[in-house]
């Protein structure tokens, strides 16, 4: 049997606003749970679970139901590492430095022997 893991109070929060916008998105296009589960390939009950907030519900479901509400730019943006401000500055501070000690170009030709 599976652990069930029980998100942070934030993982949490995140479930319930995502869920929310979901619901939403269907409500503006006048669209029943019925509706969307059927062009999905799940049950109601399934749709009703991911718009509560449910964590139990895969985030494959939740992905194909912002997808289909055409939230592809910010799905696709998620985890996009060129927005981890901390994960940048970690990478350049392990990063050797450039030249490691060696004179500003030295790789140059001396123009007096040329």
């Amino acid at each position: 049997m599976k652990k069930k893991i029980e998100p942070s109070f934030d993982a949490a929060e995140a479930l319930v606003r995502l869920g929310a916008n979901i619901r939403t998105a269907r409500l503006r296009r006048s669209e029943t749970e019925a509706t969307l589960a059927s062009r999905m390939g799940v049950s109601r009950a399934t749709i009703t679970r991911l718009e509560r907030g449910d964590g139990g519900v895969s985030l494959t479901l939740a992905l194909e139901a912002l997808l289909q509400y055409g939230f592809g730019d910010q799905v696709f943006a998620l985890g996009d590492p060129d927005q981890d401000g901390v994960g940048k500055r970690l990478d350049a501070v392990r990063r050797p430095s450039r030249g490691s000690g060696r004179p500003l170009h030295s790789h140059r030709a001396d123009p007096s022997s040329l």
